[in-house]
């Protein structure tokens, strides 16, 4: 499990001495690191959500090549600190099914980005056809 830790924090440009702060503090706050470890194991809107958010963050030049790690690992820092949080002022908070309707809300955005690029590439690829290869619309209307 170390060496596979140590790969994994280095893939995220992550020093192991921040996973253990993350996992201090994340037990200083009442969340034992085996009970972190269940529920992150659990979530999947959660992961999905970062990576849509840090996808969005790129596109508006926020999130800079060879960053999205760091990015990553923040927002995971942020989600274990908050669901900490939680658990320590509501101990019976149901984490799948608040995962699970964060989950479908990032389909439902990402969908929605998926439209709004289509868009996009839908007029790009007009201006394509159009300017770069000459074809040249009609319309029956005008004549």
């Amino acid at each position: 499990m170390q060496a596979k830790l140590e790969e994994l924090l280095k893939a995220l440009g992550l020093p192991i001495g921040l996973a253990v702060i993350i996992s201090a503090v994340a037990g200083f706050l009442g969340l034992p690191l085996e009970q972190a470890f269940q529920v992150f194991y659990v979530l999947a809107g959660v992961p999905f959500v970062i990576s849509l958010v840090i996808d969005v963050l790129k596109v508006i030049g926020i999130v800079t090549d060879g960053t999205a790690g760091a990015w990553s690992a923040a927002f995971n820092f942020v989600s274990i600190i908050g669901l900490s949080v939680l658990f320590k002022y509501v101990p019976n908070f149901d984490v799948t099914t608040w995962d699970a309707q964060i989950l479908e809300l990032a389909k439902a955005v990402a969908l929605i980005v998926t439209w709004i690029a289509q868009l996009f590439g839908t007029k790009g690829a007009h201006h394509f056809f159009s300017r770069g290869l000459g074809i040249h619309r009609f319309s029956l209307s005008a004549g």
